[in-house]
């Protein structure tokens, strides 16, 4: 008997030690010289519980994030794939934006479901809610039930933060309700939890003054609301409590996401003035005491041998020196929030995209060590999948970029490097790709970012190549003396971006133009070939606008506000008609059609989608719109491509580049007498322009 007791205590060791815990903590805007196990100064911010990890752990001096912003990063670390391979192609996710995970998609909670794990998804979540119906007028209904959500794709429990700290929302989400709702679209006969009425967490009223701008319309629910200084404080309870309920014996998995250190910078009140770094000096420290609450967690449960926790961020510091921020004023008492990286959040630089990575798992992983082995937290999936030992999927189908570092992590003698080149995406869309000592910045942003971004970030926006090894604060651009380099790297951004997959060399695709529209037929009324300035009744605005390469072009608008307008006579009611257009470095394209009866509608293309909208009356609100159609695009901004717009009745369709897109409204059947091309935060060029009746 005792032999067998001894027995079974060694195989649930040996089953322990194989099979543990998970959790990983991913903060927000942590830059990669904030931790002290970094390089952070010691007198000005302290990080014990982040450096005790380091200290018992691994500390990791090339882990970057997919993406410079935050929704594509965790997209990334859930699924082992690249964001800008769906529909998220620059920025982040909208407050009303639908689930990006497919639920059908192989993720971190799914895949650890499957092995028997216990799952939870607690802190900042901005991955979205919800399933787009189709409906131009959609977006997530916070007073309802918000699924398809984190339960749908594997996690047993959530509790977060919906997008960002200081999100106009203002709630917290529990499972599949906003907390504590209290009227709204809830099944009959359920009751939803939500705080005693003394909770010093929570607050009736939530203003402007909350969010992250200082400016937001805040949403209208009725439920309570967010203390911004006690958000950590709570989801740090959360967490723990979340852990301590954990039965032993059956393995967990905890994805913790603070809020920290994302603005509005807003430490707890015992925390004020205890870092020499100013207020971003103690956000810090409050970060880093929700760590160590963690830790706490686990070592009271008696778990902490067998867990491996992964502590990293979504993406670089906020870096802005020329603004007075309190990131800024951090950094003037001497706090290098990235270290000697350039750049930061948003940016193409290393600033944005290399962070702080830290394993602990005290019964595999050596503890003390170091490991410069470059890593992708799109590794995370296929690590995890090693470790449970599932095997992948094709490459093709999921964890499309994620590659096994647990040889990196269990620092395993002689191992092969984890991977041998890294895609990073800008929050502008600019691709850029790492193998050994070269980065290669592609310079290309998405049509879609604004005038101001283009002026501000102008230097990201050409090709270039750095070695990172020699010059990590990317000083000299060398892409000149390395011809050869940018020719190898420049066609492996075309091969892995086009192929779908990474973790493998995935074949050539030979792209596929679309169909091209066939010949106009009708009587024609209007012919423009732009070969030559226009004349009356034409009329350009804002700016001089010039002919070149047989068509024309509009100059820089001023301002983000105003496009360049090119006017002229549309004298039709049914009929067609068609231009060419190149996106350029223009933001969107705009034709906006005035009628007889003084109403008017636009058609918008930019390189991921065209929309149909009628446009508000005289004496209307601005922002009384009425959205009529719209379908997503791929569009390349520097190839010429044919718009053609149909008028038959009071139905308009609008055909680019193989995709149609037609809506109904009474003023489209009214006679047209003007049309308008517009081009917006940037130079777009026009020609070729032919109406027929």
């Amino acid at each position: 008997m005792r032999f067998l007791l001894l027995l079974a205590f060694f195989v649930s060791s040996a089953l322990a030690a194989d099979t543990p815990n998970i959790v990983i903590i991913l903060a927000d805007d942590y830059g990669y010289g904030s931790a002290g196990c970094y390089g952070a100064d010691g007198s000005l911010v302290q990080t014990p519980n982040i450096d005790r990890l380091a200290r018992e752990g691994r500390r990791f001096t090339d882990a970057n994030t997919t993406s410079s912003v935050c929704s594509p990063t965790r997209y990334s670390v859930m699924t082992g794939r690249y964001c800008w391979r769906t529909s998220l192609t620059h920025e982040v996710l909208g407050t009303f934006s639908p689930l990006h995970i497919e639920t059908t998609r192989l993720n971190m909670a799914s895949l650890l479901k499957k092995h028997g794990y216990q799952t939870a998804a607690i802190g900042k979540w901005h991955l979205g809610y919800g399933t787009d119906d189709g409906s131009l007028k959609w977006r997530t209904d916070y007073t309802a039930e918000l699924s398809p959500g984190p339960l749908d794709i594997g996690f047993d429990y959530h509790f977060g933060v919906p997008s960002n700290h200081g999100d106009l929302t203002g709630v917290f989400v529990e499972n599949r309700f906003v907390y504590g709702l209290r009227s709204g679209k809830i099944p009959t006969g359920m009751k939803l939890k939500g705080p005693d009425s003394d909770d010093p967490n929570f607050k009736a009223t939530y203003g402007p003054e909350d969010t992250e701008n200082g400016k937001a319309t805040i949403l209208d629910l009725d439920a309570p609301r967010r203390v911004n200084q006690r958000v950590m404080p709570l989801l740090t309870t959360k967490a723990a409590e979340w852990i301590t309920q954990q039965k032993k014996g059956t393995p967990f998995f905890l994805y913790y996401t603070p809020v920290a250190v994302h603005n509005p910078v807003t430490p707890d009140k015992d925390m004020a003035g205890k870092s020499k770094a100013g207020l971003y000096g103690d956000w810090i420290q409050e970060l880093d005491r929700s760590v160590g609450g963690v830790l706490k967690a686990l070592d009271e449960k008696g778990v902490a041998q067998d867990t491996l926790v992964i502590f990293s961020s979504d993406n670089g510091g906020v870096f802005t020196p020329t603004r007075d921020t309190v990131q800024t004023q951090a950094y003037k008492t001497g706090l290098k929030v990235n270290a000697d990286l350039r750049g930061g959040k948003h940016d193409v630089w290393e600033g944005g995209f290399k962070v702080p990575f830290i394993t602990r798992w005290p019964a595999k992983i050596p503890a003390g060590t170091v490991c410069d082995d470059m890593i992708s937290v799109a590794d995370i999936l296929a690590t995890t999948a090693a470790i449970v030992g599932e095997p992948l999927p094709a490459a093709a189908t999921a964890a499309e970029d994620s590659f096994n570092a647990l040889p990196a992590f269990l620092g395993t003698k002689d191992a092969a490097p984890t991977r041998d080149h890294m895609f990073i995406h800008s929050a502008d869309g600019v691709f850029a790709i790492r193998k050994g000592p070269w980065k290669w910045i592609e310079g290309v942003p998405v049509s879609e970012i604004k005038l101001g971004v283009r002026k501000s970030r102008a230097s990201q926006f050409k090709a270039q190549l750095y070695n990172v090894k020699e010059d990590p604060a990317e000083t000299v651009d060398v892409s000149t003396q390395n011809p050869e380099v940018v020719k190898e790297l420049s066609a492996l951004v075309n091969r892995y971006r086009d192929g779908g997959y990474s973790r493998e060399m995935p074949p050539i695709v030979e792209k596929k133009l679309p169909p091209a529209l066939p010949p106009l037929a009708g009587k024609e009324v209007l012919a423009q070939d732009f070969k030559a300035l226009p004349a009356k009744p034409w009329i350009m605005t804002r700016g001089t606008w010039q002919v070149r390469d047989e068509a024309i072009w509009n100059p820089t608008p001023k301002t983000e506000e105003q496009g360049a307008t090119l006017t002229g006579p549309l004298p039709i009611t049914d009929g067609t008609l068609q231009f060419e257009m190149k996106l350029h470095t223009a933001g969107r394209v705009s034709l906006r059609i005035h009628t007889a009866g003084k109403h008017s509608f636009r058609i918008v293309v930019s390189s991921t989608q065209i929309e149909i909208t009628k446009n508000p009356d005289a004496g209307q609100d601005k922002s009384q719109t009425e959205p009529l159609a719209r379908q997503k695009l791929k569009l390349n901004a520097g190839e010429w491509q044919a718009v053609r717009i149909t008028f038959k009745g009071d139905e308009v369709t609008a055909q680019i580049a193989g995709v149609t897109a037609k809506g109904r409204h009474a003023v489209i059947a009214e006679a047209k007498e003007q049309l308008n091309l517009i081009a917006f935060d940037g130079e777009a060029g026009f020609k070729n322009l032919r109406v027929v009746q």
